[in-house]
């Protein structure tokens, strides 16, 4: 079995740390406190530990990977005051889904297929998470739409095995947990919005909260 160099171990390590730095900040700026941000981080976590939950069919939740970033959607949804801006999300997961859906059929799958040590499982997560920012032009948006493209993903992914009488395979929702692609999507796509829309307020000369939030 190969065995991880110490140097790839601590890169390993280093990103991952850096990743919740960054899942920390996504959530505060999804206008969350930051103690309630680090509950939810903590619960996630924990969560990716707990056997998945069973639905049936092959098909399982994995409470940290997808349960509760699927909650916190729900949530963001709920507390939109835009009506717009509650359909903007789910839609922008589903063109997501689709856009990534078809992209995903031309990525190879084996860890190290693209020349470097890079799992490419994660590509579509990280493409999802661009485009639900193009898409949902907001961190709410983008957000949504790129754990709920993931969603989407993975459950096409469960039905095919129905279709094509694969029923013994079984498909987990979320079941990478805190590091899972649905919520690696959301993070992404909710940087994005920030980032660029950050720069693109500072050539304004000013903020525009109806494009932060």
């Amino acid at each position: 079995m190969y065995a991880r160099a110490p140097g790839t171990m601590l890169v390993v390590i280093v990103i991952a740390l850096i990743y919740l730095i960054l899942l920390h900040r996504v959530l505060d700026r999804l206008r969350m406190d930051k103690r309630t941000a680090l509950i939810l981080i903590a619960a996630i976590y924990v969560g990716g530990f707990i056997p998945s939950l069973p639905l049936g069919g092959g098909l399982a939740l994995n409470i940290g990977g997808m349960g509760i970033p699927l909650g916190i959607c729900a949530y963001l949804i709920i507390r939109t005051p835009d009506r717009e801006e509650r359909w903007r999300g789910p839609l922008t997961a589903l063109a997501a889904a689709v856009l990534v859906w078809s992209l995903d059929r031309l990525l190879p799958v084996n860890p190290g297929s693209l020349g470097y040590e890079f799992d490419p499982l994660y590509l579509p997560a990280l493409a999802a998470g661009l485009i639900a920012y193009l898409l949902g032009r907001s961190r709410r948006a983008a957000f949504i739409g790129g754990v709920g493209s993931i969603f989407l993903m993975d459950l096409s992914s469960w039905l095919e095995n129905i279709i094509r009488g694969f029923k013994d395979i079984p498909v987990i929702l979320g079941g990478g947990g805190i590091f899972d692609a649905a919520l690696i999507a959301g993070v992404v796509g909710a940087l994005l919005a920030e980032l660029i829309g950050e720069v693109a307020e500072r050539l304004r000369g000013g903020p525009n909260e109806g494009e932060r939030d």
